[in-house]
């Protein structure tokens, strides 16, 4: 008998889910003072959209001891979301302001801010299932003179990585291995390569040559050649 119950419940159970957009999910700050950026996340929804921000700090970025560690404590706040909350009306948009404290950084600083639905009142006379699905933004907060360096290295015999010896990340895209001019295969490894970070290339790399790529950072775009 419980078990009927609990498949009728089942079968009743209508899923509502809070949906929400937002215009950007990558954030660049420097610095200097009063950097910031905003955030417009907008209601696609019928239901009232309610939500509350965390902010983490992540500590070694791209590292195998990565840590995101949540800020709560204000006296750490060098990062600020405004509002921290927000009720947003169904149709509606809430513009969020992400302002950075930071000053005179040796490398950059790297933030992940969560955008959280929290439970409202449900419409519905049946048994209902609210969905509730967040979204993080990643936050970079970069030195004025802020460059990313790559370099291709061994990490082990016969095994190549790209290292990134600048103060900022690179975002790598467009690998490709050239044994010679107008001879290249395209890799498939592709990624953010953190400051002080590596990607591993995967390949026979034994025939010399060398490799190419795409680099992007927040203020520049650059094709790099890397002799094996």
């Amino acid at each position: 008998m419980k078990h009927l119950l609990a498949v009728a419940l089942l079968i009743l159970a209508q899923p509502v889910s809070a949906a929400m957009s937002l215009d950007k999910i990558i954030l660049y700050l420097t610095d200097q003072p009063n950097s910031r950026e905003d955030i417009v996340i907008t209601n696609p929804d019928a239901e009232v959209l309610y939500l509350q921000t965390e902010i983490y700090r992540v500590d070694n970025p791209g590292m195998p001891d990565e840590k995101r560690v949540r800020v709560v404590d204000p006296k750490e706040f060098q990062l600020l979301v405004s509002p921290s909350k927000a009720v947003i009306p169904p149709g509606e948009q809430k513009r969020f302001r992400l302002m950075s404290l930071e000053r005179g950084l040796q490398r950059e600083k790297i933030y992940r801010v969560t955008f959280k639905p929290v439970v409202g009142d449900l419409k519905t006379d049946k048994t209902a299932l609210k969905i509730l699905v967040a979204y993080q933004a990643l936050i970079f907060v970069q030195p004025k003179s802020g460059h990313f360096d790559l370099s291709l290295e061994e990490s082990l015999p016969g095994e190549l990585v790209v290292a990134n010896h600048g103060n900022i990340n690179a975002e790598v895209i467009g690998i490709q291995y050239c044994k010679r001019e107008g001879q290249c295969a395209q890799l498939a490894q592709r990624g953010r390569i953190y400051s002080g970070a590596t990607l591993k290339l995967e390949g026979d790399f034994s025939a010399g040559g060398y490799i190419e790529l795409v680099a992007k950072g927040a203020r520049e775009s650059e094709k790099i050649k890397l002799e094996i």
